[in-house]
């Protein structure tokens, strides 16, 4: 690997020569790397890296290798040269002036009267040998030993050569002191010469870097755009299914409820029916408590019982189907749960169900057809069908209609929410630019004033700098001047000139600070204007777009170019035409730099106009120019630095605004389409440059007359008359010239005003004239800006000192033969068509109305404006369509119930139907039935009639055979009586025809009492509760039942009391209550009603209750007939307080309350207490 130093110059493997400035590590990467400055703007950068610099060397003259890149080393770095030591001695001070012939700034400087005389020598070596700075050193070394010499000399023998070697030497060294500055002054240019064609190669660099990063940032925005519309997608058909599923769960949710409600309808009738049942059971058990196995065969009991337990069964089984239901709904319930987490399974269900519904439609029309109304049902069914398949239809285009409108729903939110945060942030960037624009203006204010103090200083600055000139003038003309009054002089010489650089130093400021307001305001109303569109548009997207920040930017470029040109202008008015050729220089590059600002601000106008006047359709093809302008615009933003900096140099100032120029030209030509829609624009650009163009030819040949003014004054007396000549005939150019700068400006300043007053005349019939002319005026203007640097450089090649006097005459006729050219004259009659063109803008009747069509961003507006209503009007459709979405199920599901209702109507219908047909039969077959049982009741009143008369027979003979017995009895009478039981009776033979006969009758009474059972087992059991409390009521009020008050010790006490009497002897202590119904009380009931309603009484009651001790009631009833009802209440009774926590009060509050009742029913008064 090559040993490589700091300095070295080396040869890469590709081929490339450069200087090795940097040796190291850089943050992008990796390892060693050397940094190179080339010889060639073959590189890729300046010395930096992604913002991090490493060393300073021009635009694309920087390099970073590995070095193992490197090839070979050419040279090794050159050694340092030792600072030689200067002496500073009295006659060396005149050559100071030379110091205001240093580098132009944009800044002006002060010129002096008295610049050209001491100018004179300088001017003439301004072209020297490399060999010259090497030889005056030499000379420099013995002048203050010779100056002593000649000035010791001339006090003893006052010499005439004296005087001349003094003029000599001091002509010498300030030849050589002047050679020197202009060495290095020089070596200066060179190195900013090469500086700034680095930062140019760098700027082109960056922007290709950028335009590359820009086709990548689109690119990426592409996709992600694409990536955005597929979420989009994705989420819409989210929605979608989150739709159905909602609609699904709130359909499980109506038949959940409905369920619910069926279920708890049925529980209802099933708790009503239980009630009953059990009233019926209590009532059926009370009703067969005392009946025998006859009167209950009598009363259809077992039939009775047969049905009820049927009946029961039929609960029974109702219950199950009930919770069999209950369980099937709550596994509906838990179905319909799952369902929502599962979207196909719902749509299976809902396919399921469309068909569930199709089949009991088509089970629907084949029922109507069984009923006489199949007609109406048909109509209704297919009305239905109809209707349905019709909001099906409507549902799903109303589904694909709401998904589209949730999608712009959605949309337009993001977009809102966009919006209000953009404006909120432009908001509060225009609160802060507004406070920034205040402060700023304020500073403007204190830089007026402070500008205008610096007027008066520079002011008088000048008057002392001209008196200090003059004095020095003086100085110089008097040879008697002593050496005290030289050091005074040079004394206040260098004060002069510290006051001129502190001048200069604050004319640099002053600048820094306008331009610094000057871009400050372009910012400013680029802030208003970016506020206006957004307001007006509502759409930070819009308007970051790169159509609208391509305007912006063309925008920036016109008003920076005006801002330019105006500074550049500004200095061109305070350069001094009597300077000298330097400043001459300054000031045709300068003027040259002018037009180009003028040429660029014209275009960006134009382009400006453009985009104003675009559509949006034709919008986004003009962004395509973003890139362009942006080189454009950091070009003129490197000279605005430059101008700041104080760096500027016109050398490379004028090729690179050429440059961007051409671009801008190019970025023109590219969308000359939509360029061509507005010739007003057109024109009046044209016309911009054409009077662009004339000033500058202007400018030129007044440089050009200055130069030879220059010479006439400062030249040979044999070249004077030379130089007189032709200045002399520079008098008709120059008038040809001012005329047509005049026409021109006057043109342009006549168009503009109709132009503001929204008006273009029409005089421009064919716009290639203009086009030509233009064409002609640049060609004219790029051979001027030749011939005039070509003429400064000759001029100052003429006093060098080897020029002979016919070389000088020679290039005198040369160097100015352009300006008085056949070409040159010509802009005659360019400024008669110009004065033309004037006559006839000036007539508002050649003149025609611009017409203009609305903004982008307006056009925008109204669009957005125009989705905003239409979102709104789509909102409340879609707010309208789910209204009806929801009233269309709604009713669809009461047409689901409507179905069922009808039927579970024909299934309803149809079972009666049967139930019908089912007793149709019976009846038919009852009535055979009871045709055979008249038959048979005819045969049987026969067998009657037939018994009767046999019984009548049987009677009359069992009659006599008493009698007969009668008789038999008397005449045993006398015999001893025997025990009845010991004496068997002899069996009465009966015959078998009349015990035939009653059984037949038996059998018949028996039919005939379970039919007359059967019809009042038929009423209602309450019916016949009611008869039997009537009955019981009679009974009482008849004395057959009467009511005693018992007390008992124990159960068994209370189990054995009979007709009112305790067996027990502990029978009557006061330990618990007996209440019953005995027909023969011993015991009167007032000697216990007292007693009874005694509370105290009750606490032993109570006591033995809360010890878990049973209180037995045992009333009994002895009336032979009754069917122990009053068991039954007071059985109740007794489970009553057993069961519950009855109080003392409560007790007699029952007891009292039941006296009360039995009172009301008529029982008798001796019992009311």
């Amino acid at each position: 690997m090559i040993d490589t130093k700091l300095g070295q110059t080396v040869e890469t493997t590709a081929g490339q020569q450069g200087t090795v400035r940097y040796i190291g590590t850089i943050h992008v990467a990796e390892g060693n790397w050397l940094g190179i400055e080339l010889t060639k703007p073959e590189g890729k950068n300046d010395g930096s890296v992604r913002g991090e610099r490493y060393f300073n060397c021009p635009p694309f003259h920087g390099l970073f290798v590995r070095d193992s890149n490197v090839a070979r080393i050419i040279a090794q770095p050159a050694p340092k040269a030792k600072a030689r030591p200067s002496s500073v001695s009295a006659p060396k001070a005149a050559p100071r002036a030379s110091i205001v012939q240093k580098r132009q700034s944009v800044a002006p400087t002060p010129s002096s009267s008295a610049a050209p005389r001491l100018r004179k020598a300088s001017t003439a070596s301004s072209t020297l040998t490399s060999s010259r700075p090497l030889t005056t050193p030499q000379r420099q070394a013995p002048a203050p030993s010779t100056t002593a010499s000649t000035s010791a000399t001339g006090t003893t023998s006052r010499d005439s050569n004296i005087d001349t070697l003094q003029t000599k030497i001091r002509h010498l060294e300030k030849q050589h002191s002047e050679d020197q500055d202009l060495v290095k002054e020089l070596s200066q240019a060179k190195d900013e010469r090469d500086r700034f064609h680095g930062i140019i190669q760098k700027l082109q660099n960056k922007c290709q870097t950028l335009h590359q990063e820009s086709t990548d940032n689109k690119a990426q925005l592409q996709q992600l755009q694409s990536d955005h519309d597929k979420l989009s997608r994705t989420h819409q058909e989210h929605e979608t299914d989150w739709e159905l599923a909602l609609l699904d769960k709130e359909m499980a949710e109506e038949r959940a409820e409905q369920a619910e409600s069926e279920l708890d309808t049925l529980r209802a009738k099933l708790e009503e029916r239980d009630m009953e049942l059990e009233i019926l059971r209590e009532e059926a058990t009370l009703f067969t408590t005392d009946m025998s196995e006859d009167e209950k065969q009598e009363a259809g009991y077992y039939r009775l019982q047969h049905e009820n337990d049927r009946l029961r069964h039929a609960l029974i089984t109702l219950k199950e189907m009930t919770e069999e239901q209950e369980r099937d709904n709550k596994a509906r319930l838990a179905d319909f749960e799952k369902e929502l987490s599962e979207l196909e399974s719902i749509r299976q269900e809902t396919a399921d169900l469309q068909d569930r519904v199709q089949e009991a439609d088509a089970i629907n029309e084949h029922l109507r057809a069984q009923v006489d109304a199949n007609a109406e049902w048909e109509d209704i069914s297919n009305e239905l069908t109809t209707k349905n398949q019709e909001l099906e239809d409507r549902i799903g285009a109303q589904d694909i209609h709401i998904r589209d409108l949730e999608s712009i729903r959605e949309l337009n939110d993001e977009l809102e929410a966009q919006r209000m945060d953009e404006a909120e942030d432009l908001w509060a960037e225009i609160a802060a630019k507004d406070s920034e624009i205040v402060k700023q203006l304020q500073k403007i204010q204190d830089q007026e004033a402070v500008l205008a103090d610096q007027g008066v200083l520079i002011s008088k600055f000048r008057d002392l700098v001209f008196e200090l000139e003059g004095r020095m003038a003086d100085v110089e003309a008097s040879r008697t001047l002593n050496e005290v009054q030289v050091k005074e002089t040079t004394g206040r010489f260098n004060e002069v000139m510290d006051l001129n650089r502190r001048l200069r130093a604050s004319n640099v400021g002053t600048t820094a600070r306008h331009i610094t307001a000057g871009i400050q305001k372009i910012e400013a109303e680029e802030s208003a204007k970016r506020l206006a569109i957004l307001k007006e548009t509502e759409s930070a997207e819009f308007l970051s777009s790169q159509p609208l920040s391509a305007y912006f930017t063309a925008q920036r470029i016109g008003a920076k170019a005006s801002l330019l040109a105006s500074h550049l202008e500004t200095t061109d008015r305070e350069l001094s035409y009597n300077g000298g050729l330097n400043e001459a220089t300054s000031r045709m590059l300068c003027a040259e730099a002018i037009q180009h600002l003028s040429i660029i601000k014209s275009g960006s106008t134009r382009f400006c106009s453009a985009i104003n006047a675009s559509s949006l359709a034709a919008l986004p093809a003009l962004g395509s120019a973003m890139s362009d302008l942006d080189a454009v615009e950091l070009e003129l933003d490197h000279i605005l630095e430059a101008i700041v900096k104080d760096e500027i140099d016109f050398q490379t100032v004028v090729p690179s605004l050429a440059r961007t120029c051409k671009v801008q030209q190019a970025v023109l030509a590219a969308h000359q389409t939509a360029l061509a829609a507005l010739p007003e624009d057109e024109t009046t650009s044209q016309l911009q440059n054409l009077a662009a163009r004339i000033t500058y030819l202007d400018t030129n040949m007044a440089v050009a007359m200055n130069s030879a003014q220059f010479v006439a004054e400062n030249g040979p007396s044999d070249v004077t008359t030379k130089a007189q000549e032709v200045l002399e005939q520079f008098t008709d150019p120059s008038a040809v010239l001012n005329k047509a700068t005049a026409s021109a400006r006057k043109l342009l300043k006549t168009v503009d005003s109709l132009n503001h007053d929204g008006l273009f005349p029409t005089i421009f019939h064919d716009i290639e004239d203009i086009a030509e002319l233009e064409t002609f005026l640049e060609r004219l203007t790029q051979e001027a800006a030749k011939w005039g640097r070509n003429a400064l450089g000759v001029v100052g090649s003429l006093f060098q000192p080897d020029v002979s006097p016919s070389s000088l005459d020679l290039n005198l006729q040369e160097i100015y033969e352009f300006y008085w050219s056949s070409e040159l004259y010509r802009l005659a009659l360019t400024s008669q068509q110009l004065d033309v063109w004037i006559e006839e803008a000036a007539l508002l009747a050649n003149s025609s109305e611009i017409a203009r069509g609305p903004t982008p961003w307006s056009q925008k507006a109204k669009e957005l404006a125009a989705e905003r209503n239409k979102v709104s009007e789509t909102s409340a459709q879609l707010e309208a369509l789910k209204t009806e979405h929801k009233s269309t199920l709604l009713r669809l599901h009461e047409m689901d119930r409507t179905i069922e209702t009808k039927d579970l109507e024909v299934e309803h219908f149809k079972a009666r139907f049967r139930d019908a047909s089912t007793k149709v039969d019976d009846v038919k077959r009852l009535q055979e039935d009871v045709v055979v049982a008249q038959q048979e009741a005819d045969q049987l009143r026969q067998q009657v009639s037939s018994y009767q008369k046999s019984i009548a027979t049987l009677e009359s003979q069992i009659a006599r055979a008493e009698i007969a017995d009668v008789t038999l009895g008397g005449a045993h009478a006398a015999l001893p009586v025997s025990d009845p039981h010991e004496r068997p009776s002899a069996p009465v033979a009966v015959p078998a025809q009349l015990d035939t006969e009653i059984s037949a009758l038996r059998t018949e009474n028996l039919w005939l009492r379970e039919r007359e059972n059967a019809a009042k087992v038929s009423e209602s059991p309450r019916a016949i509760s009611a008869k039997r409390r009537a009955h019981r009521k009679e009974r009482i009020l008849s004395g057959e039942l009467k009511l005693s008050v018992r007390w008992a010790d124990t159960d068994e006490d209370a189990e054995t009391v009979i007709c009112g009497e305790p067996k027990s002897p502990n029978a009557m202590k006061e330990d618990h209550i007996v209440v019953g119904i005995d027909s023969q009380a011993s015991v009167p009931v007032e000697q216990h009603a007292t007693k009874l309603a005694d509370p105290v009484d009750l606490s032993s009651l109570l006591l033995d209750y809360q010890r878990g001790l049973r209180p037995r009631m045992s009333p009994q009833v002895v009336w032979p007939s009754d069917e122990d009802w009053e068991v039954a209440v007071d059985q109740a009774f007794e489970d009553w307080v057993y069961e519950t926590s009855a109080t003392e009060r409560d007790i007699v509050a029952f007891h009292q309350s039941e006296m009360q009742n039995w009172i009301e029913d008529g029982y008798p008064s001796d019992v009311e207490d």
